[in-house]
């Protein structure tokens, strides 16, 4: 078996002795690939695209009452955080939304129709003010959260941002949940996942 394996690489050799135009393509070619792929991996780095990290936080709430003795409806002021720095390509989406519930009801809500823009190699935060049409919250809802708060419990809402045209086809859905009594402050590190063409958010694959 050994004299075989010796046989056929003698063979190979006196084939591209014999062709040397076919051995110095060979060459070549070995040669741009090795060159190739350090560049390509410096381009990737610095050019390459890279989905941003995304954090939430929920600095301030106004008008949070109980909803029959309220004389405006909640204002959520929502933070945003786009941490875009390993790529020097800018991240936009042309319309965005946001949500913020507490114990699974929407207490708040915003669309952002003109989306908005992140440069490259930048961490940047982006307002969201979320409210409701009506005024205050249900009374049941009111009174959960002062136990919570009572009891020195964590008092937690549910975020949601809806970012469209900002990568690919589906629109991409950001949750997390941000505590807004109690510890930690944040911010927090959303989840992320593309949506479904009927709209509905697929379970969450990557956490970042």
């Amino acid at each position: 078996m050994g004299a075989g394996l010796v046989e056929d690489e003698d063979r190979r050799r006196d084939c591209l002795d014999g062709h040397p135009h076919i051995q110095c393509a060979v060459t070549v070619i070995l040669m741009a690939i090795c060159l190739a792929l350090p560049v390509y991996g410096c381009w990737a780095s610095v050019y390459g695209y890279k989905t941003p990290d995304f954090w939430v936080k929920v600095p301030g709430i106004e008008g949070l009452e109980r909803g029959p003795s309220a004389l405006a409806a909640p204002v959520f002021n929502v933070t945003l955080r786009v941490d875009n720095e390993a790529t020097r390509r800018p991240f936009c989406t042309s319309r965005a939304s946001a949500a913020v519930s507490y114990a699974g009801v929407q207490l708040g809500h915003v669309d952002l129709p003109g989306g908005f823009c992140v440069p490259g190699q930048v961490v940047s935060s982006v307002p969201i003010v979320a409210t409701s049409d009506g005024l205050g919250i249900p009374s049941e809802l009111y009174e959960r959260m002062e136990s919570q708060r009572r009891r020195h419990e964590r008092v937690s809402l549910e975020v949601q941002v809806r970012l469209d045209d900002c990568c690919g086809q589906l629109p991409v859905m950001l949750w997390r949940t941000a505590v807004v009594h109690g510890q930690p402050q944040g911010p927090f590190l959303c989840k992320v996942s593309p949506m479904l063409k009927d709209g509905e958010p697929r379970p969450p694959r990557l956490y970042y």
